[in-house]
């Protein structure tokens, strides 16, 4: 049996931790454009969660769910903020069965240290309803500490698809 590969967050919601402006929100993430860049004039291209500058700063996380029971994740491809490495330094990207915040399933990758490529495609290869972008660490820039932050530009979940019927109405 030959199965294809595709991005399936066309099959799927996304919500995050708050968001910082109304055009940065968590569906930011998967939809078009393909690229790194944050803003073009008014229009912003990725998502931005709250907690930016707050003392004592709670955990940041997009979240992306399956309208399907689950999937088999064979790799997730992050675009994240160009310029803004240091605010993913730290990262978890989990896949789960289960919304649970703090993550609870499979992880995937954990970022380790040193910044991150803004630009990666991570091997997960393993079975779940929820893919969750988690970052409990923040980052220090400026001369001060910035509390977790999302900024994700773009994500594609990829993996072959088995179901084609939704179990919920996807908003669009």
């Amino acid at each position: 049996m030959l199965l294809f590969i595709e991005n399936l967050t066309p099959r799927g919601q996304a919500s995050q931790t708050g968001t910082l402006r109304v055009n940065s929100n968590a569906i930011s993430a998967i939809q078009p454009p393909i690229s790194n860049t944050f803003q073009n004039g008014d229009n912003i291209y990725c998502t931005h969660t709250t907690g930016y500058y707050v003392p004592n700063p709670k955990p940041a996380w997009w979240m992306f769910e399956f309208c399907f029971e689950s999937a088999y994740i064979t790799d997730i491809q992050i675009y994240y903020r160009e310029g803004q490495a240091e605010r993913m330094d730290g990262f978890k990207l989990y896949v789960t069965n289960t919304s649970t915040i703090p993550p609870d399933g499979y992880l995937c990758y954990e970022d380790g240290p040193g910044l991150p490529s803004i630009t990666q495609t991570i091997p997960c290869n393993q079975l779940g309803k929820y893919v969750i972008y988690y970052d409990d660490k923040g980052s220090f820039h400026v001369n001060r500490d910035i509390g977790p932050i999302v900024e994700l530009c773009y994500v594609a979940i990829n993996g072959p698809l088995w179901a084609s019927e939704c179990s919920f109405v996807l908003s669009k």
